[in-house]
């Protein structure tokens, strides 16, 4: 079987790379301009990958919509916490230490979060991408029946830097189904 060709029923997975973090959003709207009602348009995930290494995940990822965006991880309720202790302790100096102990409370406190109080990220999606995924470049991510994704690759090339494409074996469609339901949010509970 060819990378190209799905095993029966399982999707194949395709990265396509882009040099510059804000390419593959542009390079999907010229091709939207083309093909605004291929199947792929509305199933597609954009990756960025900052030159810090940090990734921006948004979009549709095996049905699974994700808006994850790692430079983004502080903890609110810390930052609160913080800004409380250090307003406290800045009563000391009166109001400009009041002020100063605000701010500086609150953004030690952002930055002391447990990884509970952070937004869930699909770790198996992550790690896969980190390793696709060049330091400030970006990426489209469908993870599709062999057809969608070869209508995408049409779609995009000749102007993509790199192609990342193999079927999923059935190990790895579950544990990705398993991390992406993890990290999507739920709507809530009435």
């Amino acid at each position: 079987m060819s990378t190209g060709q799905a095993a029966a029923g399982r999707p194949d997975l395709a990265v396509v790379q882009f040099a510059g973090e804000g390419t593959a959003v542009s390079r999907y709207a010229a091709a939207k301009d083309r093909t605004a009602d291929a199947a792929w348009m509305h199933e597609v995930g954009f990756v960025e990958r900052h030159h810090n290494g940090r990734l921006l995940l948004r979009g549709m990822f095996a049905g699974h919509y994700l808006d994850v965006d790692e430079s983004d991880h502080v903890s609110q309720r810390r930052a609160g916490e913080g800004a409380v202790a250090g307003g406290l302790i800045g009563v000391l100096a009166g109001p400009p230490g009041i002020a100063v102990g605000l701010a500086v409370g609150g953004l030690l406190g952002s930055q002391a979060g447990d990884a509970d109080e952070i937004e869930n990220e699909p770790r198996a999606l992550a790690d896969q991408l980190r390793a696709a995924v060049p330091h400030s470049s970006s990426a489209l991510v469908l993870i599709a029946p062999a057809p969608e994704v070869d209508e995408m690759l049409d779609s995009l090339s000749p102007r993509v830097q790199a192609i990342f494409r193999r079927s999923l074996t059935a190990d790895e469609q579950t544990a990705l189904d398993a991390s992406l339901d993890a990290a999507t949010p739920r709507a809530p509970e009435r």
